[in-house]
């Protein structure tokens, strides 16, 4: 193949890589955060893990995505700058990730760019380039809600008795029994696994992005950029992004979307058996209601000043009472049992969303390019950072594994569950 440049074209394909970094990766981190992060599914004894999902672990993403639109606006100017050195004239001094309108970020905002008045058109269907901007799919992510409340059977006058027993017996320091047994339920399970189809639906997103690089660099190849620059940065490209960067977003959109599975598996089964538990204590109660409601104070005196011993007080028998409210007691021991494995689903998987962290090493281990038009000194810096680029991905398999003993952690925690209440 011989030696071929259309200055122009090459010049182009570094705003394509700008339009892709101010327009496409921030359409991904809005879906990653906005809805893979999101703290909606996280209440009850689950809201501690929301407000790291929403904390730490969001402000992780937007770091990731913020360094990965400064890499490919440094690669941009790497293929700018080739095209400089065939001829093209620059009209602006300005970096392309200043001409793509991303100054300003504050790595914690999801940041879109644009070129002037035209934004990024000129790369999207029907633009004049001949490169095309990514045609992301980004879904509809639907949070139905989830009320144990309508799980729980029709409770009105047990639920008053249920109250009695609860300030009486001192059963939860004070609490109503709503605010004691209800309330802290493990969160909305649909929501949770909302997180991870967004999730799932990120780690798509990167391999289309991949796809649309790809795509392009072809077409730079095949009409426009020949010779050993073009190969090398098409070798630079497929190595770092499609191999490196692209590859690790893929991989942590999977392995974030199955720790949000698992929490939602795990939590609606524990739900589901709290749920159980809960109705068999308002069948207790509604036994009470039936026969004592009337009198329910007068037979706890019965009952404080000894006349259980007597038999029947007031027209009934007042063990069948105390035996009825001791029951209850010892269904709710099991289901408090219950909400001390919810609070462990929230201790194991604090650390599970740190690997963005790891991420972030990856996407920053992509090396500066230099002189494209060099493309000896292309050829060392690719073969120089593959080491170092194979190591970071290493490390983020390695992550994954680490965090990923958290996922049977909480089979275990399903394990002990079932086994106390087959």
């Amino acid at each position: 193949m011989g030696f071929t440049v259309d200055k122009e074209a090459v010049a182009d394909f570094g705003f394509y890589l700008g339009a892709e970094a101010g327009h496409t990766l921030p359409l991904i981190e809005r879906l990653a955060r906005d809805e893979g992060m999101s703290h909606h599914g996280f209440t009850g004894l689950l809201a501690p893990l929301g407000d790291i999902v929403t904390g730490p672990a969001s402000v992780s993403v937007g770091l990731v995505f913020s360094e990965m639109q400064r890499k490919l606006c440094d690669l941009g100017d790497s293929v700018t700058d080739a095209a400089k050195h065939y001829g093209w004239v620059d009209h602006s001094n300005a970096s392309m990730f200043e001409r793509a309108g991303l100054t300003g970020d504050t790595k914690e905002e999801i940041k879109f760019g644009g070129y002037g008045r035209d934004g990024f058109e000129n790369y999207f269907e029907g633009g004049g380039s001949i490169f095309r901007a990514t045609a992301t799919d980004i879904p509809n992510i639907e949070r139905p809600n989830t009320k144990y409340s309508d799980d729980v059977r029709e409770h009105g006058l047990e639920l008053r008795v249920l109250d009695w027993i609860w300030r009486q017996f001192d059963v939860d320091h004070g609490k109503g029994f709503t605010d004691s047994i209800i309330s802290p339920l493990a969160g909305n399970y649909k929501s949770i696994e909302a997180n991870g189809k967004a999730w799932k639906s990120v780690g798509t997103n990167f391999g289309r992005l991949a796809d649309s690089v790809g795509k392009n660099s072809i077409e730079l190849a095949t009409h426009s950029w020949q010779g050993g620059a073009g190969d090398a940065f098409r070798d630079f490209l497929g190595t770092y992004w499609n191999q490196g960067a692209v590859w690790a977003g893929e991989q942590m959109g999977t392995f974030v979307a199955s720790g949000f599975d698992k929490i939602s598996q795990v939590s609606k089964y524990i739900a589901g058996v709290a749920i159980r538990l809960i109705n068999q204590v308002i069948d207790k109660a509604k036994k009470i209601a039936t026969k004592f409601a009337p009198v329910v104070g007068w037979a706890w005196t019965a009952i404080q000043s000894a006349a259980k011993w007597l038999g029947k007080v007031f027209g009934f028998d007042v063990n069948d009472l105390w035996n009825d409210v001791q029951d209850i007691i010892a269904i709710v021991r099991e289901i408090k049992d219950l909400y001390t494995e919810i609070q462990n689903i929230v201790k194991t998987m604090e650390s599970y969303f740190t690997t963005v962290e790891q991420l972030q090493k990856t996407v920053s281990g992509i090396p500066e390019t230099g002189s494209l038009a060099d493309a000896q000194n292309t050829y060392t810096t690719i073969r120089d950072g593959v080491g170092q680029l194979n190591q970071n991905k290493n490390e983020l398999n390695q992550s994954f594994t680490k965090a990923g003993s958290s996922l049977s952690t909480l089979d275990d925690i399903s394990k002990r569950v079932r086994d106390r209440h087959r």
